[in-house]
């Protein structure tokens, strides 16, 4: 595959230099893996031109990486070395510097001479070595580049050292001053010549594929086979990034031998398996990418995530228009841009393997089964009737209907409609489907609206709070009919909030009813980051005298048990939210002052009564 830049660099051993040759490429993209397995064996048979022993080269490789001095360098190509003379008896050469000597004691530098056959007045002979340097744009900032390349001119112009640099040269020029163009200069008094590295991605793909998967793991061999045009045509977007894919490579290997063994073992996932696996590999490769490349992190994870879960159709391409590029762009638009190529589909959103490629978890296949049944929404075994019509009416793949099974679908997904049968956020893409095409169906849009409205109340007994609804519904300035789509969106959110009412008034019955019967149990709840109770203002909504007539009776442990809570609960600021409990610890304080008074009241009762007296004086100040 580098047949050319091999035979350039064979060239260049054969003629008589005073120059380095540099490899020039971006990262990732299989530089150091061509210096080590292809263009070695290579040297190691060429003979040195004059040699009377008819010797070969000796190839060493260092890297640059994080290295601040030429010392450090001067002390990589000594430890290279070494092994090579000690075995082959090849002498020591110079321009190594001091810093060899300081490397061993005297007496072991001299060992090393007497060991190798070598005397001190011998080391001359440099041009036996193919030295190449390797990660020169990962070095130190501590060494500057003037001095690197003043270190390599000494040893090609004075003692006839054959030197490969390899490097990214756009982050070379971006070190040196640019307004003095001294990279420029450097190079032209180092570099004879630039050759650039070009990588053919398709072919190292199948290479790497078939060396580590294809008798280990037939399967995804197979796999990785049949959709090499998706992964390479991702790697190639990113700079023919070779590392990405390997990472990538390695990651989903977990996931799809785990995927392969559910999705053959369960029959409910026959009809879905084989689009299902593509999904998962669609979503894993972008986001091991970014990951990879360090552009997605926790700064930016939960954007990405809205990414997935949101989802607008944009007409443009359909109505011709151009799209405003007026607005700066954030990463996710450049994620979007890089990685949808088709804006019209919604994009699936698998949380377990998230999760998996960014450090959060290992890879569970229990969590992918949930993700898998929320994307599908399967009852029982099968997936719904009314899905898979929705699936139908998809844009593009709806293209495909004639108009008369469009009409027949359409109709049919508006009878589910009726019935309140879909999930709230699939609501406002429903109305999408009946309305696009500039209502190609000529539905009366105010009575289409009303429909939609009335089935969305008949279905609230079925629906559960969503939180993140606002967020996975997304409409755009752009879209048919938008002020009609808002409706419904707006209309969805109500019910939303409706049915997030009546479950915190049943979380709240089931809560005080715990109170009540079961002390302990009681502050679990309410102490658990995740229940819904950790963010609501519960006290303010307990009918104060049954709260009363259940607190008199609990023990004076519990009592101060509480005390501590409210201290936690309302240390520092108080979030707004919580504000409305002010005035039922007011009371409940009033309360035990008043029970402090009297004689019947025990001792120990009293004592408890006036550590919570004081831990709610203490925290009434921190609301609003």
């Amino acid at each position: 595959m580098n047949e050319q830049l091999t035979q350039r660099i064979q060239e260049y051993l054969e003629l008589e230099t005073n120059y380095a040759i540099i490899v020039n490429g971006d990262y990732g993209i299989g530089k150091t893996h061509y210096i080590k397995n292809e263009l070695f064996p290579v040297i190691k048979t060429l003979k040195i031109p004059g040699s009377k022993k008819e010797e070969t080269y000796i190839p060493i490789l260092i890297s640059l990486f994080g290295v601040n001095s030429i010392e450090e360098i001067q002390n990589q190509i000594f430890i290279e070395l070494y092994p090579i003379l000690k075995n082959k008896g090849v002498k020591i050469f110079a321009g190594l510097g001091k810093s060899v000597y300081k490397f061993l004691s005297g007496s072991d530098f001299k060992e090393l001479l007497s060991d190798t056959n070598t005397s001190s007045s011998d080391l001359i002979e440099f041009n036996k070595i193919l030295l190449c340097i390797d990660d020169i744009d990962r070095k130190s900032p501590i060494l500057d580049i003037k001095e690197f390349f003043g270190f390599v001119n000494n040893l090609v112009e004075n003692l006839n050292a054959k030197i490969l640099l390899i490097a990214n040269e756009e982050e070379l020029r971006n070190e040196a001053d640019i307004e003095n163009d001294t990279y420029a200069v450097l190079r032209e008094k180092v570099i004879g010549v630039s050759i650039t590295f070009k990588t053919n991605v398709s072919i190292i793909y199948d290479e790497i594929i078939k060396a580590k998967y294809e008798k280990e793991s037939k399967n995804y061999f197979d796999f990785l086979t049949i959709n090499k045009g998706y992964i390479t045509t991702q790697i190639e977007k990113n700079k023919n990034n070779l590392r990405n894919l390997l990472f990538f490579l390695e990651h989903f290997k977990i996931i799809f031998l785990k995927a392969d063994v559910l999705l053959k073992a369960d029959e409910k996932y026959k009809d879905i398996r084989d689009k299902l696996t593509v999904e998962l590999l669609v979503f894993t490769l972008p986001i091991a990418i970014e990951y990879k490349l360090g552009n997605l992190n926790s700064s930016n994870f939960s954007q990405i995530e809205n990414v997935y879960n949101s989802f607008s159709f944009n007409l443009s391409p359909f109505l011709g228009d151009k799209e405003d590029k007026s607005n700066e762009k954030d990463y996710t638009d450049f994620f979007k841009e890089t990685y949808f190529e088709d804006e019209q589909t919604k994009k699936l959103f698998f949380k377990s393997i998230f999760n998996y490629i960014i450090g959060e978890s290992s890879f569970q296949i229990e969590e992918l089964v949930n993700d898998i049944n929320l994307i599908y929404r399967f009852e029982g075994n099968n997936i719904p009737e009314r899905q898979k019509i929705l699936a139908k009416l998809n844009y593009w793949q709806c293209i495909d209907l004639s108009l008369t099974d469009y009409k027949t679908f359409t109709k049919k997904i508006l009878e589910y409609v009726d019935k309140g049968e879909y999930e709230l956020e699939e609501y406002p893409s429903i109305f999408r489907y009946a309305t696009r095409f500039n209502n190609v169906i000529n539905f009366n849009l105010e009575k289409l609206i009303k429909r939609f409205k009335k089935g969305i109340i008949v279905g609230k007994k079925n629906y559960k709070y969503n939180q993140h609804l606002s967020f996975r519904i997304n409409i755009r300035s752009d879209d048919e009919f938008y002020n009609e789509i808002k409706e419904i969106v707006d209309h969805c959110i109500l019910i939303n909030e409706s049915v997030k009412k009546e479950n915190q008034s049943d979380e709240l019955e089931s809560i005080f009813t715990l109170f009540k019967t079961d002390f302990a149990q009681f502050m679990e709840e309410i102490q658990d980051s995740s229940n819904e109770l950790y963010f609501t203002p519960f006290f303010s909504n307990f009918d104060f005298n049954k709260f009363l007539s259940s607190f008199k009776k609990i023990s004076n442990n519990h009592v101060i048990e509480l005390a501590f809570y409210i201290d936690k609960r309302y240390s520092h600021q108080v979030y707004s939210e919580l504000n409305p409990d002010k005035i039922f610890l007011q009371k409940l304080k009033d309360f035990i002052i008043t029970e402090q008074t009297k004689r019947a009241v025990t001792k120990f009762r009293k004592i408890a009564y006036n550590l919570l007296e004081n831990k709610i004086s203490s925290i009434l100040g921190n609301f609003e």
